[in-house]
């Protein structure tokens, strides 16, 4: 079968959308969801749309590797038991919650609007205990899919950088740059984790982190693809312009021979997911 014939590429085929807020577009609007801040201009709802899909949408504001796996979320089942047997394509973006990416940005700003540092942070070593966990729920999880859909395509859709390299303050971040570079820290610990699951399992990954690079929270309106602490519900999180640029990421992964890293961290072409 060609590459961009198989299933979930066909015009009606399953597409089974997982993750947290990076995923469901929090904020962004309308949301359509029952209780989990899914937006209609989410990146699974565009790439549905662009490809003529059948989505199944169970991402989840505020959902962990835990609620992907085995643990309801307020009242929702665990994502994972939407994918079947007849799932085509399955996009996976999860654990900027248990890394506590975008919530340790929007406390840190919080905080300094009234001019008190927040104490919280998490320490380097909390983040790289966090981060393994992280990679074997997401090793668990893929494996998982392959059992339950061994025609599915599975990718893994990184999580944008929040911040320009090297971090600054600017108008739409306010967290001092300290602060910024440890934040900053956990989003490469985030997209690392990435690069190894996909390298353990053979995943084919769209890295957002990588393709976001001058579309930060400091970059020009318009060009951002997150907005920072001056966005009223959007703080720290994907915007409009960001859902609509990773759905065209992802639609280009889909429709040329998959790419993975191996374990040096290199990316490697396959044209298969495992």
């Amino acid at each position: 079968m060609s590459e961009n014939r198989r299933p979930g590429l066909v015009p009606g085929g399953r597409y089974v959308a997982m993750g947290s807020s990076f995923a469901a577009g929090s904020g962004i609007g309308p949301d359509i969801s029952d209780g989990c801040l899914r937006s209609a201009r989410s990146y699974p709802r565009l790439l549905a749309a662009r490809l003529g899909l059948a989505l199944t949408d169970v991402t989840c504001g505020g959902a962990t590797i835990a609620n992907l796996l085995a643990t309801p979320q307020d009242g929702h089942p665990p994502q994972l038991e939407a994918v079947t047997a007849d799932t085509g394509l399955v996009t996976i973006t999860v654990g900027g919650n248990d890394l506590g990416y975008a919530a340790a940005a929007l406390l840190c700003a919080d905080a300094a609007t009234t001019g008190r540092p927040w104490t919280g942070l998490p320490h380097p070593t909390e983040t790289a205990a966090a981060a393994a966990a992280l990679r074997r729920g997401l090793v668990q999880l893929i494996t998982t899919i392959a059992a339950t859909a061994p025609g599915a395509r599975v990718y893994l859709v990184s999580y944008p950088r929040l911040f320009p390299d090297p971090p600054v303050t600017c108008t739409g971040n306010n967290i001092s740059g300290p602060d910024s570079e440890t934040i900053a820290a956990i989003g490469l610990a985030l997209d690392t984790v990435f690069q190894h699951a996909a390298a353990d399992t053979g995943t084919p990954l769209v890295d957002v982190y990588a393709a976001s690079a001058g579309h930060d929270i400091c970059a020009a309106p318009g060009s951002r693809w997150v907005e920072g602490s001056d966005a009223t519900g959007i703080g720290y999180h994907p915007n409009a312009t960001g859902m609509a640029a990773i759905a065209a990421l992802v639609a280009d992964a889909l429709t040329r021979p998959a790419t993975t890293p191996d374990r040096t961290g290199r990316t490697a072409r396959d044209g298969h997911n495992r």
